[in-house]
């Protein structure tokens, strides 16, 4: 790379992280503020025990929930915008790696799934799946660290103390923010830095070639199998386009379409999504293999019962 290259990279760099950053920032800033005044004026105090019992069946703090809520409503950085709420919790690591799957799975779900919607699937039974999935996922992870020990060691989010601290004073809370967004900033710009790396020397094309046999055990036809993997690795939004896109195209069937796209609303931005996870202090095998072969077993499962339902149709007529 010549010194001309190399400083036009880094301005385009520099440009793209400063662009995705201000429209996280739009996102995040006055979510941040409404949990400081939520706080400040009880209402989590409130509202929390209400979603009690659904948290106790995860076995996670009654806080947790607004986490949840935030990320199914507005995605993933809403949702870290909201993670302060749990600061001074004896969690474990097993406690924040649930919540951190339950991100990846139900992110964002009014906006992706009228994008599953647009590309011919159910926005309200790929919702379903997805809260489904997020549940039982929590559920298995509660239990098999129950049972093992596995990711039963504490796990602090003393990190994110420097994010908007909810106990401090106003002006600490600023400044705190003011360093919690400039520590994402530079966690946004190594994301994009490693996708950048990973397109350029062809990781991505290699971890598409990868997937295709898993593609093939889940029961997917040959015909969505390229489409799914770029949106698992690259985003829902990413394989939806492709399939709207694609829609006309007669080697698709409806149903191959239906089942790629519960495929891509259950395990989709597998690189960027799960990076930022492991990053909050979540376990990267749990939320990448773990996520992989949930997604697996539930879409073969969704494909068998349909498979049934039809036979026993049939057998009805």
């Amino acid at each position: 790379m010549t010194p001309l290259t190399m400083f036009t990279y880094f301005r385009d760099l520099s440009q793209r992280s400063l662009n995705t950053f201000w429209e996280i920032a739009r996102i995040m800033v006055p979510i941040m503020i409404l949990i400081r005044l939520a706080d400040t004026y009880g209402i989590i105090e409130w509202i929390s025990p209400v979603l009690r019992p659904i948290m106790a069946l995860l076995n996670l703090p009654p806080e947790a929930a607004i986490v949840c809520l935030s990320s199914i409503l507005t995605g993933l950085y809403g949702a870290i915008a909201t993670l302060p709420v749990l600061i001074g919790h004896d969690l474990t690591a097993a406690q924040l790696t649930s919540i951190c799957v339950i991100m990846l799975i139900t992110h964002a779900i009014p906006v992706e799934q009228a994008i599953v919607r647009r590309a011919g699937g159910s926005f309200w039974g790929t919702t379903f799946l997805r809260l489904f999935a997020a549940c039982l996922a929590a559920i298995l992870i509660d239990a098999v660290s129950q049972v093992t020990g596995f990711l039963s060691q504490p796990q602090s989010l003393d990190n994110f103390s420097q994010f908007a601290r909810a106990d401090a004073g106003h002006w600490e809370w600023a400044v705190s923010s003011l360093k919690g967004m400039a520590i994402l900033f530079a966690i946004l710009t190594g994301l994009l830095i490693m996708m950048d790396v990973f397109n350029r020397f062809g990781v991505t094309v290699v971890i598409n070639r990868l997937f295709a046999p898993i593609m093939r055990l889940s029961g997917l036809d040959q015909s969505v199998a390229s489409i799914t993997t770029a949106g698992i690795l690259l985003g829902l939004a990413y394989g939806g386009g492709l399939i709207i896109a694609q829609g006309n195209d007669p080697a698709i069937s409806r149903e191959a379409k239906y089942y790629a796209l519960c495929w891509l609303s259950l395990c989709h931005g597998l690189i960027e999504d799960t990076a930022l996870m492991v990053a909050i202090g979540g376990d990267f095998w749990v939320m990448f293999a773990g996520r992989i072969v949930l997604t697996l077993i539930l879409v073969r499962a969704l494909i068998f019962w349909h498979r049934v339902r039809t036979k026993d149709h049939l057998v009805r007529k």
